[in-house]
């Protein structure tokens, strides 16, 4: 939102409260994905230095709480006022609307009725709302955006074959034969033709969330990357949900899924923990869970990828905490299982998987609005120096190496991690030769 726009809530934060239920509109943010689970939940918590709880009574920790929660909302970003008013309006309550609104009553405008088109308060009555150009819809209780929603029967599965332009310049050393491990066994990676299939997503724009600037920057850095590395590319933008997941069913049922040798599948969007359960963030607004979108990848669901090598890049945030360098000691303790020794009929829901996060669970990414996310360039700058001679994870300890010296203008830091997930053999990526 802009400063007008903040300055609307900020001067008027107490009619807001008084004019409003805490419960009601917590509940109602969290459905419209204005605020997550986590930081309703950080809006409850009264931190220590306040001393809210020794020096104030019950109602009034509660009114300081209802405050946060407006606080909260102007820095929820562009779409954050209108997406407020919105939520006012289906709850109904138009005092506070009123109030964010008593200086603009030539330009905005309310309707609350379905049925009519019209609401009534007190001796005003108020029409349709027009806010900032960005249309609020009360006919089907959505919002239309400036932006395209992408969901249109136009956008069909097909390989990237736009120009590929990274602001700096990706150039993939070529290797000098085929790498195979010594002891361990070796994912086969020799296809000229079907080395990898390379899919990607970058959600940019969303209703609520801010504007993920410089996220372009990390698409062209990676198409060129993999390009590169010969796997057949295919690349969007801004997608909903729905068509998120047709795109990816149809792709893993393609006869390029059956005959690839790797896949590789980077996620870029806003992400968020909750209760160690990992979201992000679709194009029209709408969450889901990670683990709903790897369920695709069970053995069950896509035989086509048993025993090949598959890479997640998880580039988004997992949590809120930005890291300031706290030590923290860890101990772990395992029970003993017993085990015995059997023939093998079976095999794991998923394997052969490695998920490459930018960062560690409950810790933000950051991202320069110019260059791109450091994970991803850092990413990007490391496959194309080593990928030549040097395992994947290999790699993938030299890029976390890298990200821990890099530190943001308040000194905050980032943490790259990655899980192994059966991913029991060695992956060279061989760029430039081939074995047939």
């Amino acid at each position: 939102m802009n400063d007008n726009q903040r300055n609307r809530i900020l001067q008027n934060i107490d009619s807001l409260v008084d004019f409003t239920d805490f419960k009601t509109l917590c509940d109602a943010c969290y459905r419209n994905n204005l605020l997550s689970y986590t930081m309703i939940q950080n809006i409850h918590h009264v931190e220590p230095e306040n001393s809210l709880a020794d020096t104030f009574d019950e109602d009034t920790i509660k009114r300081e709480r209802h405050k946060r929660l407006f606080v909260k909302i102007t820095k929820r970003g562009p779409e954050a006022f209108e997406m407020l008013c919105r939520i006012l309006l289906d709850l109904k309550y138009i005092d506070a609307l009123k109030k964010l609104h008593d200086d603009d009553k030539g330009m905005i405008s309310i309707s609350s009725s379905k049925k009519t088109g019209t609401a009534t308060s007190g001796n005003t009555e108020i029409n349709h709302v027009n806010v900032a150009n960005n249309n609020i819809d009360d006919r089907d209780g959505t919002i239309s955006r400036q932006f395209s929603r992408c969901d249109s029967d136009d956008i069909t599965l097909h390989q990237y074959a736009d120009t590929i332009q990274p602001k700096k310049d990706v150039n993939v050393l070529k290797a000098k034969r085929i790498l195979k491990h010594n002891s361990i066994d070796t994912y086969s990676m020799e296809s000229k033709n079907n080395r990898g299939v390379f899919f990607m997503v970058n959600i940019v724009d969303f209703p609520a969330e801010e504007r993920r600037s410089g996220a372009d920057e990390d698409t062209h850095s990676l198409l060129s990357l993999f390009k590169q590395l010969d796997f057949k590319l295919y690349a969007y933008k801004n997608l909903t949900q729905k068509k998120f997941f047709a795109l990816l069913d149809e792709l893993l049922s393609s006869d390029e899924i059956r005959d690839t040798e790797c896949f590789v599948m980077a996620l870029m969007t806003h992400g968020q923990m909750s209760d160690g359960v990992q979201w992000i963030y679709f194009h029209d607004g709408s969450v889901v869970k990670v683990e709903e979108i790897e369920k695709r990848f069970y053995h069950e669901n896509c035989t086509q990828l048993v025993g090949k090598p598959k890479i997640f890049i998880y580039p988004y945030c997992r949590g809120e905490i930005s890291d300031k360098g706290v030590n923290v000691v860890s101990k772990t303790q395992t029970e003993g299982v017993g085990t015995t020794r059997r023939a093998i009929n079976n095999i794991a829901q998923l394997s052969d998987v490695i998920k490459c996060y930018a960062t560690t669970a409950g810790f933000v990414a950051h991202r320069d609005v110019e260059n791109g996310s450091w994970y991803i360039q850092s990413f990007v700058d490391i496959m194309a120096a080593h990928a030549y001679n040097t395992s994947f994870e290999e790699m993938l300890k030299i890029i976390q190496a890298g990200i821990s010296k890099l530190r943001t203008n308040n000194n905050e830091l980032q943490t790259a991690s990655y899980v192994n997930i059966g991913f029991n053999k060695i992956l060279y990526f061989n760029p430039g030769i081939y074995a047939n």
